[in-house]
Protein backbone atom coordinates (compact mmCIF):
# COMPACT_ATOMS: atom_id res chain seq x y z
CA UNK A 1 0.00 0.00 0.00
CA UNK A 2 2.65 2.01 0.81
CA UNK A 3 4.32 1.34 -2.58
CA UNK A 4 1.67 2.56 -4.57
CA UNK A 5 1.03 5.93 -2.37
CA UNK A 6 4.64 6.50 -3.31
CA UNK A 7 3.60 6.00 -7.34
CA UNK A 8 0.76 8.05 -6.92
CA UNK A 9 2.43 10.68 -5.11
CA UNK A 10 4.81 10.96 -8.25
CA UNK A 11 3.12 13.27 -10.91
CA UNK A 12 4.43 11.62 -13.98
CA UNK A 13 3.57 8.08 -13.12
CA UNK A 14 0.41 9.21 -12.03
CA UNK A 15 0.00 10.25 -15.43
CA UNK A 16 1.21 7.59 -17.01
CA UNK A 17 -1.26 5.16 -14.69
CA UNK A 18 -4.09 7.12 -16.13
CA UNK A 19 -3.12 7.57 -19.28
CA UNK A 20 -2.44 3.49 -19.66
CA UNK A 21 -5.87 2.83 -17.88
CA UNK A 22 -7.31 4.22 -20.90
CA UNK A 23 -5.15 3.24 -23.48
CA UNK A 24 -5.64 -0.54 -21.64
CA UNK A 25 -9.81 0.17 -22.81
CA UNK A 26 -8.95 0.65 -26.43
CA UNK A 27 -6.46 -2.62 -26.11
CA UNK A 28 -9.26 -4.51 -24.73
CA UNK A 29 -12.10 -3.85 -26.76
CA UNK A 30 -11.28 -5.72 -30.12
CA UNK A 31 -10.48 -8.68 -27.85
CA UNK A 32 -13.91 -8.43 -26.90
CA UNK A 33 -15.65 -7.34 -29.81
CA UNK A 34 -13.69 -8.82 -32.88
CA UNK A 35 -14.52 -12.90 -31.61
CA UNK A 36 -18.27 -11.51 -31.64
CA UNK A 37 -17.93 -9.80 -35.10
CA UNK A 38 -16.13 -13.18 -36.57
CA UNK A 39 -18.82 -15.29 -35.19
CA UNK A 40 -21.65 -13.51 -36.03
CA UNK A 41 -20.41 -12.14 -39.74
CA UNK A 42 -17.52 -14.38 -40.75
CA UNK A 43 -14.20 -13.81 -41.72
CA UNK A 44 -14.86 -12.74 -44.54
CA UNK A 45 -17.33 -9.87 -43.88
CA UNK A 46 -14.73 -9.00 -40.56
CA UNK A 47 -12.10 -8.44 -43.64
CA UNK A 48 -14.53 -5.99 -45.51
CA UNK A 49 -15.05 -3.84 -42.92
CA UNK A 50 -11.85 -3.71 -42.26
CA UNK A 51 -11.04 -2.05 -46.09
CA UNK A 52 -13.89 -0.01 -45.42
CA UNK A 53 -11.87 1.45 -41.95
CA UNK A 54 -8.96 1.74 -43.75
CA UNK A 55 -10.56 4.06 -46.03
CA UNK A 56 -12.43 5.86 -43.44
CA UNK A 57 -8.92 6.45 -41.88
CA UNK A 58 -7.50 7.53 -44.78
CA UNK A 59 -9.89 10.45 -45.40
CA UNK A 60 -9.12 10.74 -41.71
CA UNK A 61 -5.54 11.98 -42.33
CA UNK A 62 -6.47 15.17 -44.08
CA UNK A 63 -8.97 15.94 -41.89
CA UNK A 64 -6.80 15.40 -38.93
CA UNK A 65 -4.49 17.61 -40.37
CA UNK A 66 -1.58 16.61 -38.21
CA UNK A 67 -3.05 17.58 -34.75
CA UNK A 68 -1.81 14.50 -33.12
CA UNK A 69 1.44 15.81 -33.51
CA UNK A 70 1.34 19.87 -34.34
CA UNK A 71 -1.97 20.30 -32.48
CA UNK A 72 -0.48 18.53 -29.54
CA UNK A 73 3.23 20.36 -29.42
CA UNK A 74 1.13 23.76 -30.21
CA UNK A 75 -0.79 23.13 -27.37
CA UNK A 76 2.27 22.13 -24.93
CA UNK A 77 4.26 24.75 -25.11
CA UNK A 78 1.04 27.24 -24.73
CA UNK A 79 -0.87 25.19 -21.76
CA UNK A 80 -0.93 28.13 -19.29
CA UNK A 81 -1.84 30.40 -21.74
CA UNK A 82 -5.78 30.54 -22.32
CA UNK A 83 -6.16 32.74 -25.33
CA UNK A 84 -3.42 31.02 -27.37
CA UNK A 85 -5.11 27.83 -26.44
CA UNK A 86 -8.47 28.63 -27.44
CA UNK A 87 -6.83 30.05 -30.65
CA UNK A 88 -4.58 26.56 -31.29
CA UNK A 89 -8.13 24.20 -30.43
CA UNK A 90 -10.14 27.06 -32.38
CA UNK A 91 -8.07 26.32 -35.61
CA UNK A 92 -7.98 23.17 -35.73
CA UNK A 93 -11.87 22.79 -35.22
CA UNK A 94 -12.47 24.80 -38.12
CA UNK A 95 -9.65 22.99 -40.45
CA UNK A 96 -11.36 20.14 -39.85
CA UNK A 97 -14.81 20.98 -40.30
CA UNK A 98 -13.66 22.43 -43.80
CA UNK A 99 -12.02 18.94 -45.06
CA UNK A 100 -14.69 17.38 -42.92
CA UNK A 101 -16.98 19.35 -46.04
CA UNK A 102 -14.74 18.72 -48.62
CA UNK A 103 -14.19 14.68 -48.09
CA UNK A 104 -17.48 14.12 -47.84
CA UNK A 105 -18.56 14.86 -50.87
CA UNK A 106 -15.75 13.59 -52.48
CA UNK A 107 -16.64 10.69 -50.94
CA UNK A 108 -20.08 10.24 -51.60
CA UNK A 109 -19.34 10.82 -55.38
CA UNK A 110 -16.62 8.14 -55.69
CA UNK A 111 -19.51 5.77 -53.79
CA UNK A 112 -21.32 6.48 -56.18
CA UNK A 113 -19.49 6.86 -59.64
CA UNK A 114 -16.38 3.70 -58.50
CA UNK A 115 -17.15 0.29 -59.11
CA UNK A 116 -15.27 -0.76 -55.94
CA UNK A 117 -17.18 1.40 -53.48
CA UNK A 118 -20.31 1.05 -55.28
CA UNK A 119 -20.20 -2.19 -54.96
CA UNK A 120 -20.43 -2.43 -50.93
CA UNK A 121 -22.46 1.00 -51.06
CA UNK A 122 -23.78 0.37 -47.45
CA UNK A 123 -20.93 -0.42 -45.90
CA UNK A 124 -18.92 2.85 -46.97
CA UNK A 125 -22.41 4.91 -46.47
CA UNK A 126 -21.82 3.82 -42.63
CA UNK A 127 -18.27 4.75 -42.71
CA UNK A 128 -19.45 8.22 -43.12
CA UNK A 129 -19.12 8.70 -38.99
CA UNK A 130 -15.55 7.13 -38.40
CA UNK A 131 -13.84 9.99 -40.43
CA UNK A 132 -16.90 13.19 -39.29
CA UNK A 133 -16.36 12.03 -35.57
CA UNK A 134 -12.77 13.22 -35.64
CA UNK A 135 -14.15 17.09 -35.51
CA UNK A 136 -15.38 16.64 -32.11
CA UNK A 137 -12.37 14.02 -31.02
CA UNK A 138 -10.49 15.87 -28.31
CA UNK A 139 -7.77 13.48 -27.82
CA UNK A 140 -5.07 15.82 -29.11
CA UNK A 141 -6.24 18.50 -26.63
CA UNK A 142 -5.76 16.28 -23.50
CA UNK A 143 -2.21 15.01 -24.62
CA UNK A 144 -1.05 18.27 -24.86
CA UNK A 145 -2.58 19.71 -22.05
CA UNK A 146 -1.07 16.24 -20.60
CA UNK A 147 -4.04 15.75 -18.63
CA UNK A 148 -4.24 12.21 -19.14
CA UNK A 149 -7.11 11.13 -16.54
CA UNK A 150 -9.18 13.13 -18.99
CA UNK A 151 -8.32 10.66 -21.83
CA UNK A 152 -8.56 8.01 -19.89
CA UNK A 153 -11.98 9.13 -19.57
CA UNK A 154 -12.92 9.30 -22.64
CA UNK A 155 -11.55 6.48 -24.05
CA UNK A 156 -13.48 4.25 -21.43
CA UNK A 157 -16.90 6.00 -22.62
CA UNK A 158 -15.87 5.76 -25.96
CA UNK A 159 -14.85 2.08 -26.13
CA UNK A 160 -17.93 1.17 -23.94
CA UNK A 161 -20.48 3.08 -26.31
CA UNK A 162 -18.57 1.29 -28.95
CA UNK A 163 -18.55 -2.33 -27.28
CA UNK A 164 -22.50 -1.64 -26.61
CA UNK A 165 -23.32 -0.85 -30.56
CA UNK A 166 -21.46 -4.11 -31.45
CA UNK A 167 -23.59 -6.04 -29.54
CA UNK A 168 -27.04 -4.16 -30.60
CA UNK A 169 -26.58 -3.85 -34.39
CA UNK A 170 -24.63 -7.63 -35.06
CA UNK A 171 -27.19 -10.13 -35.43
CA UNK A 172 -26.22 -11.65 -38.93
CA UNK A 173 -23.81 -12.26 -41.49
CA UNK A 174 -25.01 -8.98 -43.42
CA UNK A 175 -24.70 -6.71 -40.11
CA UNK A 176 -21.18 -6.44 -40.99
CA UNK A 177 -22.10 -2.90 -42.84
CA UNK A 178 -22.78 -1.86 -38.79
CA UNK A 179 -19.65 -2.22 -37.60
CA UNK A 180 -18.05 0.85 -39.17
CA UNK A 181 -21.06 2.94 -38.05
CA UNK A 182 -20.56 1.97 -34.21
CA UNK A 183 -17.02 2.69 -34.22
CA UNK A 184 -17.85 6.36 -35.69
CA UNK A 185 -20.69 7.46 -33.25
CA UNK A 186 -18.86 5.89 -30.14
CA UNK A 187 -15.95 8.69 -30.88
CA UNK A 188 -18.71 11.72 -31.79
CA UNK A 189 -21.24 10.54 -28.67
CA UNK A 190 -17.92 10.82 -26.38
CA UNK A 191 -16.29 13.43 -28.31
CA UNK A 192 -19.51 15.87 -27.79
CA UNK A 193 -19.87 15.28 -24.12
CA UNK A 194 -16.02 15.41 -23.50
CA UNK A 195 -15.88 19.21 -25.17
CA UNK A 196 -18.29 20.34 -23.10
CA UNK A 197 -15.72 19.06 -20.12
CA UNK A 198 -13.52 21.21 -22.03
CA UNK A 199 -15.91 24.25 -21.87
CA UNK A 200 -16.94 23.91 -18.24
CA UNK A 201 -13.20 22.79 -16.77
CA UNK A 202 -10.86 24.95 -19.10
CA UNK A 203 -12.97 27.73 -20.31
CA UNK A 204 -13.08 26.44 -24.27
CA UNK A 205 -14.53 28.88 -26.71
CA UNK A 206 -14.43 29.08 -30.10
CA UNK A 207 -12.91 32.03 -31.46
CA UNK A 208 -13.32 33.68 -34.93
CA UNK A 209 -10.29 32.79 -37.12
CA UNK A 210 -9.72 34.51 -40.62
CA UNK A 211 -9.72 32.10 -43.70
CA UNK A 212 -6.03 33.95 -44.96
CA UNK A 213 -4.77 32.84 -41.27
CA UNK A 214 -5.83 29.30 -41.66
CA UNK A 215 -5.01 29.11 -45.15
CA UNK A 216 -1.09 30.39 -44.23
CA UNK A 217 -1.08 27.87 -41.23
CA UNK A 218 -2.45 24.60 -44.21
CA UNK A 219 0.06 26.11 -46.70
CA UNK A 220 2.92 26.06 -43.87
CA UNK A 221 2.52 22.50 -42.65
CA UNK A 222 1.53 20.90 -46.05
CA UNK A 223 4.49 18.75 -46.45
CA UNK A 224 4.16 17.27 -43.17
CA UNK A 225 0.13 16.58 -43.72
CA UNK A 226 1.21 15.16 -46.73
CA UNK A 227 3.94 12.62 -45.03
CA UNK A 228 1.01 11.46 -42.93
CA UNK A 229 -0.54 10.40 -45.73
CA UNK A 230 1.98 8.13 -46.51
CA UNK A 231 1.87 7.15 -43.31
CA UNK A 232 -1.32 5.65 -43.70
CA UNK A 233 -0.33 4.23 -46.80
CA UNK A 234 2.24 1.97 -44.53
CA UNK A 235 -0.12 1.48 -41.70
CA UNK A 236 -3.72 0.33 -43.84
CA UNK A 237 -3.22 0.52 -47.25
CA UNK A 238 -1.85 -3.16 -47.30
CA UNK A 239 -5.46 -3.88 -46.32
CA UNK A 240 -6.52 -2.57 -49.80
CA UNK A 241 -3.42 -4.69 -51.36
CA UNK A 242 -4.58 -7.75 -49.94
CA UNK A 243 -8.17 -7.37 -50.92
CA UNK A 244 -7.01 -6.63 -54.36
CA UNK A 245 -4.31 -9.36 -54.89
CA UNK A 246 -6.17 -12.00 -52.47
CA UNK A 247 -8.77 -12.35 -51.10
CA UNK A 248 -11.61 -10.89 -48.14
CA UNK A 249 -10.86 -14.14 -45.69
CA UNK A 250 -7.36 -13.45 -46.35
CA UNK A 251 -7.91 -9.37 -45.24
CA UNK A 252 -9.65 -10.73 -42.52
CA UNK A 253 -6.63 -13.20 -40.88
CA UNK A 254 -4.58 -10.09 -41.76
CA UNK A 255 -6.73 -8.01 -39.46
CA UNK A 256 -6.57 -10.76 -36.71
CA UNK A 257 -3.10 -10.47 -36.30
CA UNK A 258 -2.69 -7.12 -36.89
CA UNK A 259 -4.79 -6.49 -34.23
CA UNK A 260 -3.01 -8.64 -31.66
CA UNK A 261 0.35 -6.82 -32.23
CA UNK A 262 -1.55 -3.94 -32.44
CA UNK A 263 -1.38 -4.14 -28.81
CA UNK A 264 2.64 -3.14 -28.86
CA UNK A 265 1.56 -0.76 -31.27
CA UNK A 266 -0.97 0.89 -29.03
CA UNK A 267 1.43 0.71 -26.21
CA UNK A 268 4.10 2.30 -28.12
CA UNK A 269 1.98 4.90 -29.59
CA UNK A 270 0.60 5.47 -25.75
CA UNK A 271 4.28 6.26 -24.52
CA UNK A 272 4.84 8.21 -27.82
CA UNK A 273 2.02 10.72 -26.75
CA UNK A 274 2.72 10.22 -23.06
CA UNK A 275 6.24 11.27 -23.30
CA UNK A 276 6.24 13.80 -26.17
CA UNK A 277 4.59 16.46 -24.98
CA UNK A 278 7.17 16.50 -22.03
CA UNK A 279 9.98 16.20 -24.29
CA UNK A 280 8.87 19.41 -26.34
CA UNK A 281 8.55 21.33 -23.60
CA UNK A 282 11.73 20.70 -22.03
CA UNK A 283 13.55 21.08 -25.18
CA UNK A 284 11.72 24.29 -25.27
CA UNK A 285 13.10 24.98 -21.90
CA UNK A 286 15.93 22.06 -20.62
CA UNK A 287 17.32 20.76 -23.64
CA UNK A 288 19.56 18.64 -21.73
CA UNK A 289 17.23 17.45 -19.10
CA UNK A 290 14.88 16.70 -22.38
CA UNK A 291 17.32 14.25 -23.48
CA UNK A 292 18.09 12.19 -20.36
CA UNK A 293 14.28 11.76 -20.04
CA UNK A 294 14.14 10.78 -23.53
CA UNK A 295 17.12 7.95 -22.66
CA UNK A 296 15.30 7.15 -19.10
CA UNK A 297 12.06 6.30 -20.91
CA UNK A 298 12.68 4.77 -23.68
CA UNK A 299 15.15 2.49 -22.79
CA UNK A 300 12.87 1.66 -19.76
CA UNK A 301 10.14 0.89 -22.17
CA UNK A 302 11.96 -1.21 -24.70
CA UNK A 303 13.20 -3.78 -21.38
CA UNK A 304 9.44 -3.85 -20.46
CA UNK A 305 8.17 -4.21 -24.46
CA UNK A 306 10.55 -7.02 -25.51
CA UNK A 307 9.61 -8.71 -22.37
CA UNK A 308 6.06 -8.83 -23.62
CA UNK A 309 6.94 -9.94 -26.77
CA UNK A 310 8.57 -12.50 -25.81
CA UNK A 311 6.06 -14.06 -23.87
CA UNK A 312 3.47 -13.40 -26.70
CA UNK A 313 5.63 -16.00 -29.03
CA UNK A 314 5.76 -18.61 -26.87
CA UNK A 315 1.45 -18.07 -26.20
CA UNK A 316 1.16 -17.32 -30.03
CA UNK A 317 -1.25 -20.62 -30.62
CA UNK A 318 -3.21 -20.55 -27.67
CA UNK A 319 -3.91 -16.39 -28.39
CA UNK A 320 -5.15 -17.52 -32.12
CA UNK A 321 -6.94 -20.44 -30.46
CA UNK A 322 -9.09 -17.76 -28.69
CA UNK A 323 -10.86 -16.69 -32.21
CA UNK A 324 -13.09 -18.09 -34.35
CA UNK A 325 -11.40 -18.95 -37.14
CA UNK A 326 -10.05 -22.09 -39.07
CA UNK A 327 -6.76 -22.21 -40.11
CA UNK A 328 -4.89 -21.65 -36.28
CA UNK A 329 -1.44 -23.00 -37.40
CA UNK A 330 -0.96 -20.85 -40.49
CA UNK A 331 -2.01 -17.45 -38.18
CA UNK A 332 -0.06 -18.54 -35.46
CA UNK A 333 3.13 -18.73 -37.54
CA UNK A 334 1.88 -15.69 -39.01
CA UNK A 335 1.98 -14.40 -35.61
CA UNK A 336 5.48 -15.45 -34.52
CA UNK A 337 6.54 -13.71 -37.66
CA UNK A 338 4.60 -10.26 -37.22
CA UNK A 339 5.89 -10.17 -33.48
CA UNK A 340 9.60 -9.20 -34.65
CA UNK A 341 7.85 -6.02 -36.08
CA UNK A 342 6.51 -4.06 -33.31
CA UNK A 343 10.27 -4.13 -31.65
CA UNK A 344 11.25 -1.98 -34.68
CA UNK A 345 8.26 0.25 -34.66
CA UNK A 346 9.34 1.25 -31.67
CA UNK A 347 12.69 2.19 -31.70
CA UNK A 348 11.92 4.25 -34.47
CA UNK A 349 9.16 6.15 -32.79
CA UNK A 350 11.65 6.54 -30.02
CA UNK A 351 13.72 8.46 -32.91
CA UNK A 352 10.75 10.01 -33.98
CA UNK A 353 10.44 11.81 -30.87
CA UNK A 354 13.54 13.54 -31.08
CA UNK A 355 13.32 14.81 -34.65
CA UNK A 356 9.92 16.36 -34.16
CA UNK A 357 10.26 17.90 -30.76
CA UNK A 358 13.88 19.05 -32.76
CA UNK A 359 11.78 20.42 -35.75
CA UNK A 360 12.64 18.05 -38.10
CA UNK A 361 9.70 17.62 -39.79
CA UNK A 362 10.51 17.88 -42.96
CA UNK A 363 13.41 15.44 -43.13
CA UNK A 364 11.56 12.89 -40.98
CA UNK A 365 8.35 13.34 -43.47
CA UNK A 366 10.82 12.28 -46.60
CA UNK A 367 11.56 9.49 -45.42
CA UNK A 368 8.65 8.77 -44.44
CA UNK A 369 6.82 9.08 -47.85
CA UNK A 370 9.77 6.87 -49.24
CA UNK A 371 9.90 4.37 -47.01
CA UNK A 372 5.98 3.98 -47.38
CA UNK A 373 6.20 3.58 -51.13
CA UNK A 374 9.21 1.48 -51.20
CA UNK A 375 6.66 -0.97 -48.71
CA UNK A 376 3.65 -0.86 -51.30
CA UNK A 377 5.80 -1.55 -53.73
CA UNK A 378 7.82 -4.63 -51.81
CA UNK A 379 4.26 -6.01 -51.02
CA UNK A 380 2.71 -5.98 -54.64
CA UNK A 381 6.05 -8.14 -55.51
CA UNK A 382 6.34 -10.49 -52.69
CA UNK A 383 2.22 -11.27 -52.24
CA UNK A 384 2.38 -13.68 -54.85
CA UNK A 385 4.86 -16.43 -53.59
CA UNK A 386 4.58 -15.19 -49.86
CA UNK A 387 0.94 -14.16 -49.13
CA UNK A 388 0.15 -12.86 -45.74
CA UNK A 389 3.96 -13.41 -44.62
CA UNK A 390 4.84 -11.32 -47.45
CA UNK A 391 3.20 -8.39 -46.35
CA UNK A 392 5.25 -8.70 -42.70
CA UNK A 393 8.27 -9.67 -44.67
CA UNK A 394 8.00 -5.93 -46.35
CA UNK A 395 6.55 -4.16 -42.89
CA UNK A 396 9.98 -5.49 -41.11
CA UNK A 397 12.46 -4.59 -44.02
CA UNK A 398 11.34 -1.28 -44.57
CA UNK A 399 11.05 -0.48 -40.25
CA UNK A 400 14.91 -1.98 -40.21
CA UNK A 401 16.03 0.19 -43.72
CA UNK A 402 14.27 3.46 -41.67
CA UNK A 403 15.38 3.12 -38.39
CA UNK A 404 18.89 3.23 -40.18
CA UNK A 405 18.29 6.22 -41.77
CA UNK A 406 17.37 7.55 -38.44
CA UNK A 407 20.12 6.56 -37.34
CA UNK A 408 22.44 7.66 -39.49
CA UNK A 409 20.61 11.33 -39.37
CA UNK A 410 20.79 11.62 -35.72
CA UNK A 411 24.49 10.65 -35.82
CA UNK A 412 24.98 12.69 -38.31
CA UNK A 413 23.18 16.20 -36.98
CA UNK A 414 24.81 15.21 -33.26
CA UNK A 415 21.56 15.55 -31.86
CA UNK A 416 22.56 13.66 -28.87
CA UNK A 417 25.48 15.41 -28.68
CA UNK A 418 24.97 17.55 -24.94
CA UNK A 419 26.70 20.67 -26.94
CA UNK A 420 25.27 20.03 -30.38
CA UNK A 421 21.48 18.79 -30.14
CA UNK A 422 20.30 21.15 -32.55
CA UNK A 423 22.61 21.37 -35.14
CA UNK A 424 21.42 20.85 -37.98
Amino acid sequence: MNILKTLMANAQIRKLIQYGIGQGFNVIAPFIVIPFIILKCGEDNFGKSAIGLSVAFFIVVFIDFGCDILGVKDISINRDNIDKRNYIISRVVYIKCFFTIIFSILFFIAINQIEFFHKNKELFYFSFPVFMAQIVNPLWIFQGLEKFNLFSYFSILSKNIYIFLIFYFLDQKSDYIYINLAFGLSVFIAGIIFFFVLYKQYEFVLVLIPFSELYKYMYANKTYVLSQTFIWMQLYSPILLINYFGTAIQVGQFRIVDQIISIFKTYILLSFNFIYPKICFEFDKHPNQAIKSWKLFNIANFVFLSTLIILLFVLSYEIVDYYNILNKEYLSNLLETALIYPILFFIVYAFKQLLLALHYEKIFSRIIIVMSILNLVIISIVYKKFTLFGVFYSFIFVEFLTLLILMTLILKHRILSKNNIYEV
